[in-house]
């Protein structure tokens, strides 16, 4: 059980689940403002998110936060697959590079380290979130 100022206790499910009340709610105008979500925005996503995980009680704070963090390494991923000799694996969502092409990768981008030999399974469906068009 999460409480305000208490740090979330986070895992692929429940990223998995944020993006999703993300993308549920990403084309209601009253949620939204220039900038990103608005307060109302917030206040809504997270009660549905806490609607559909129970036991987590997260506030808006921690998905705030945990929002920032996704967005962070989704660019980190994104620019890092701009570079040149990086491959990149679709089924895995996983950048393939030789080890000293990661070692400035991890130079330029140093949040995509944590990607070396992990996958990034919400890439694309951070991609929708964050790249409108």
């Amino acid at each position: 059980m999460s409480k305000e100022g208490a740090r979330a206790s986070w895992n692929s499910t429940y990223e998995k689940g944020l993006v999703d009340v993300l993308h549920d709610n990403k084309d209601n105008p009253k949620l939204k403002g220039q900038n990103g979500w608005n307060s109302e925005g917030w206040k809504c996503i997270t009660a549905k998110f806490n609607e559909r995980f129970s036991l987590a009680h997260f506030t808006k704070q921690q998905l705030q936060e945990k929002d920032k963090e996704l967005k962070s390494s989704y660019k980190a991923v994104r620019d890092s697959r701009k570079e040149s000799w990086t491959g990149w694996n679709d089924s895995l969502c996983m950048i393939l590079a030789e080890p000293e092409v990661w070692a400035r990768l991890i130079s330029a981008h140093p949040k995509v380290a944590r990607f070396r030999k992990k996958p990034f399974p919400l890439f694309y469906s951070l991609e929708a979130l964050y790249e409108e068009c």
